[in-house]
């Protein structure tokens, strides 16, 4: 697969859910530059993670077609998409034995990426501890790491500051500032958007709400994306 062309993600007509006939979203359409960070919210049970993972190629689709680069998403061989796509899922692992260094040298090119990562990240001491010992929010943030060091162009992340304490969030914030800088596209299903934009800026904003998604002002207070919910 050609990573030249248009270098955006395209979601046309699309419906998700379950089976086919129950829908969760029945209407949803976007475009996504390449280099930002966008936001997916809703409330619980809108269908955020759903179209999160149809987006990433994990869903199948109940109509329409999501292209990246031109090319259908769902079409791509496994091999394919694992080098277009990462996807850090809303509960990380818990069970493997695998060391994180470990975890992280899946994703790499070499021993030195995981070292600088684990560095940057400011957690040398992990490279040894097994997954399964570490609490959620640091297994999440591995997680996050290894996603980052898969270089992919597009990054879907379902609830990534769901298990972060402050602090945690701040440095995730400040990682996914950088990953954006360098070219890579973020896209975030959250409920926590007022902590991501009172860290920096957001390029695009979906709401899914009764079935259907929709563009929201990315530079909005977070409180009138609320407001639109419970409406």
């Amino acid at each position: 697969m050609n990573k030249g062309g248009s270098n955006v993600l395209r979601v046309e007509g699309v419906a998700v859910g379950y089976g086919r006939d129950q829908s969760v979203i029945e209407q949803a359409d976007m475009c996504l530059d390449h280099g930002a960070v966008h936001l997916l919210i809703g409330r619980n049970g809108a269908g955020k993670s759903t179209l999160l993972r149809a987006m990433a190629g994990l869903h199948p689709l109940q109509k329409g077609r999501i292209l990246v680069n031109d090319h259908s998403i769902h079409a791509l061989t496994d091999k394919e998409r694992a080098a277009w796509v990462a996807y850090v899922a809303s509960t990380p692992p818990r069970t493997s034995q695998l060391r994180v260094g470990e975890v992280l040298e899946l994703a790499a090119k070499d021993r030195s990426e995981v070292t600088a990562m684990l560095s940057a990240f400011g957690e040398e001491r992990w490279w040894d501890r097994r997954l399964d010992t570490l609490s959620d929010g640091e297994a999440q943030r591995v997680m996050f790491a290894r996603a980052l060091l898969q270089n992919t162009p597009w990054v879907f992340m379902d609830e990534p500051t769901a298990f972060l304490d402050v602090p945690s969030k701040r440095t995730f914030w400040n990682h996914l500032a950088v990953a954006a800088e360098r070219g890579q596209s973020l896209i975030l299903a959250t409920h926590d958007y007022e902590h991501l934009v009172s860290r920096g800026a957001v390029d695009s904003v979906h709401l899914i709400h009764r079935g259907a998604l929709q563009a929201v002002e990315a530079h909005a207070a977070p409180d009138e994306w609320t407001q639109m919910m419970e409406s």
